[in-house]
């Protein structure tokens, strides 16, 4: 059975209007200076678009090449059902509806460890986030939604999966851009996580530099390193397990680099220094 998911977060994380949501992305993708690409792979954050449009802008703006199918991976906040779950059915935004790519999602689901399950998805955010920006820039599009549950942001896990994903992708022809949804840093006591204070100048200078250590890690195409900083520092990367995967999968595809494009807070927004979340664009080529 195809199922046909609403937006959950239409009116939360974004507007609601269709009208008003192409203004803001058009608004987001004029602040974006970048250079275009031939992409293999993105980091790009899936918080409200208040607070991460512009560097999630970057991240989609850069794309010079034409795809069959965005592989969009992210972390099960909500850690419902299996580990990894993906979903076959129809999914519904402002701009009208994307369908999966079934024959990518049966091949994947082949592999007893990736479940199809509708379930999991339905009011998880790290998938539906990067929906608008793929319509607006690419129309129908088809695409493969997955969400990793946290306690599985493991090297062989991720390794698996990205494998796993290279080898449908080549089974099918199909010519994929993999896509990690993933925030960075979530600070403050909204999210359990305060293992230092200071002026906010301090803070933010504090983020920054645990931030860029996962960066240059990402950049340099090293997916173990990356869960293993994560792990061992404790960091609060929500979707590091993704992003992971997504280096796996593209240094398979020929991946060589990455850039950070562009980084950000939701503090410049807010002002909150006590509740705030950063932000990172990364292509990998």
């Amino acid at each position: 059975m195809m199922i046909r998911r609403s937006p959950a977060m239409a009116g939360i994380f974004y507007p609601e209007n269709s009208e008003s949501l192409r203004g803001s992305i058009e608004k987001h993708f004029k602040r974006a200076r970048i250079r275009k690409m031939n992409v293999i792979g993105l980091v790009t954050p899936h918080a409200g678009y208040n607070y991460c449009g512009d560097t999630a802008a970057f991240c989609y703006k850069c794309i010079a090449n034409k795809f069959d199918t965005f592989v969009i991976i992210g972390p099960n906040h909500r850690g419902i059902g299996t580990g990894i779950t993906t979903m076959s059915g129809f999914w519904e935004t402002p701009l009208g509806t994307l369908q999966t790519d079934y024959e990518f999602v049966s091949e994947l689901t082949k592999d007893s460890s990736i479940i199809d399950d509708y379930r999991p998805h339905l009011r998880e955010h790290s998938v539906e986030v990067q929906l608008p920006w793929i319509q607006h820039r690419f129309g129908n599009a088809m695409f493969v939604p997955i969400i990793i549950n946290p306690i599985y942001f493991d090297k062989q896990t991720s390794q698996a999966l990205g494998e796993k994903i290279v080898e449908v992708s080549k089974r099918l022809n199909r010519k994929i851009l993999v896509i990690a949804s993933s925030d960075f840093t979530h600070y403050g006591d909204l999210y359990n996580n305060k293992p230092f204070t200071g002026t906010p100048k301090q803070v933010l200078s504090r983020i920054k530099k645990n931030d860029m250590g996962v960066v240059r890690s990402i950049e340099k195409l090293l997916p173990a390193k990356v869960i293993d900083i994560c792990d061992r520092k404790r960091l609060s990367l929500c979707g590091y397990g993704a992003i992971a995967t997504m280096l796996f999968a593209a240094k398979s595809l020929g991946a060589k680099r990455g850039e950070l494009l562009d980084y950000s807070t939701s503090y410049e927004t807010s002002k909150d220094i006590e509740a705030f979340v950063s932000y990172c664009g990364i292509a990998i080529y």
